[in-house]
């Protein structure tokens, strides 16, 4: 007589007890559901002697027999199990070693996860690219860091893959600008996102990264689309014209709460032509050369990272040797009364206006306004346009200038600030 194997109830599972051998011991035992079909294996019940049920896919290969562990009943239940057996006989029916298989699924699987735990985070994404940027020599990196995680993390959590940022969080950012009105910060902020994004895109193929163990994903930048606000596209205008430049040089020291120091930086940033303040504060007595007349910019401290060289008129040269009686014991030319740190340009920027304070009815200016004043006013007096952008150091971008042209063009810079000079002492005695 055939034995007809029947599948399982809950209530058969439900129902069983731990069994005694013939030797009075607790020992485990298997209940068999039954399928109906030859070689594809079973569900199995393992009864333990501690009364514990666990579910099992049971097999053979090769006349070998083989468990695979589901899970414990009632947490798992009948149905449950005869679901989680199903990928098992299809390796079977396959020919495929259905323990074998699962070992490899979970192999994925962890490679899956581990290549998701190395995955960066925004907060891991933001400190890397201002890392880089400081690296490159970028002097606003600590701001760009503020202000990113200033004004994204209110609205995705830091923790956030950078991967899993969408175009609809970053739109959400720059309207939170938006809605305060701050239109120029939101541009600001737009093209930060924009350029950290770019640099994640390129991160996980750079050969020079892989030994930092972080990977970022990143398969399109989310800021592509959202538009500038034109209304924070504000050229600047203003600039001082020659009156106005001979009353600042001459009256700039009689403000109170103004030094020597951002005084000299002031009249210095003036007769070289419009120097960035920031150039001028970090250069040092060793890149000045007394008997060419020249102070060299190092490219570590240059804005486009080339090496300029300023000719020095006499009353630049005067300037300097002012700051050389005060300067004594600073490797710096200006610098603050601890002699290891140069003069910051805030403190510049904090003199200027003291200086508009204590006078009210003049043209207001800042610190960039210089600049645009010193390449205007030498456009008026005949100066080429080319030899203004060489003396105030801006990045050329035409072929022959970036590849081809080496020459220097000093003595040309030199005829240019003489000529320059000329004006801003000519305007003394009109």
């Amino acid at each position: 007589m055939n034995y007809i194997m029947k599948p399982l109830t809950a209530k058969e599972i439900k129902d069983a007890k731990p069994k005694l051998n013939s030797s009075g011991k607790l020992v485990k035992y298997e209940l068999v559901d039954s399928t109906r079909e030859r070689g594809v294996g079973r569900l199995i019940v393992k009864v333990l002697p501690s009364g514990a049920k666990e579910f099992a896919y049971k097999y053979k290969v090769k006349g070998e027999r083989h468990y695979i562990s589901l899970g414990r009943y009632p947490v798992m239940s009948l149905a449950a199990a005869r679901k989680a057996i199903i990928p098992h006989i299809n390796n079977l029916t396959d020919g495929l070693d259905p323990k074998t298989e699962l070992a490899k699924k979970r192999k994925l699987q962890d490679s899956v996860a581990l290549a998701e735990s190395k995955q960066g985070n925004i907060k891991q994404l933001f400190h890397a690219y201002t890392d880089k940027m400081k690296c490159d020599g970028k002097r606003t990196h600590a701001a760009v860091l503020i202000n990113l995680e200033k004004e994204v993390y209110p609205v995705i959590p830091e923790e956030t893959k950078a991967k899993d940022v969408s175009r609809e969080q970053m739109k959400r950012v720059i309207a939170n600008l938006i809605e305060r009105e701050a239109f120029t910060q939101s541009n600001r902020v737009r093209s930060y996102l924009m350029a950290a994004f770019n640099y994640a895109l390129q991160h996980d193929n750079d050969p020079a990264v892989l030994v930092q163990g972080i990977n970022f994903g990143i398969e399109n930048n989310p800021v592509i689309g959202i538009p500038k606000q034109k209304k924070g596209e504000k050229v600047g205008t203003n600039y001082l014209n020659i009156d106005e430049t001979q009353h600042v040089l001459a009256g700039f020291i009689d403000t109170v709460k103004i030094g020597y120091m951002c005084d000299a930086l002031l009249k210095l940033c003036i007769h070289t032509g419009g120097q960035r303040p920031y150039e001028l504060c970090t250069s040092t007595w060793n890149n000045l050369n007394w008997k060419a007349k020249t102070l060299l910019i190092t490219a570590d401290f240059s804005k486009n990272k080339k090496p300029h060289l300023i000719p020095l008129t006499d009353s630049a040269i005067a300037i300097l040797k002012g700051l050389e009686k005060v300067s004594v014991g600073s490797k710096f030319i200006f610098s603050q009364r601890d002699v290891r740190k140069h003069l910051r340009t805030d403190s510049f920027s904090t003199a200027i206006k003291y200086y508009r304070k204590s006078n009210p009815k003049f043209n207001p200016f800042i610190p960039r306004d210089i600049r645009r004043t010193c390449k205007t006013l030498m456009g008026e007096i005949g100066i080429a346009k080319d030899i203004r952008d060489r003396l105030q150091n801006h990045a050329l971008n035409d072929v022959s200038s970036k590849h081809y042209d080496r020459y220097d063009y000093l003595a040309e810079k030199r005829a240019a600030l003489v000529t320059w000079e000329q004006r801003l002492l000519s305007a003394v005695v009109e």
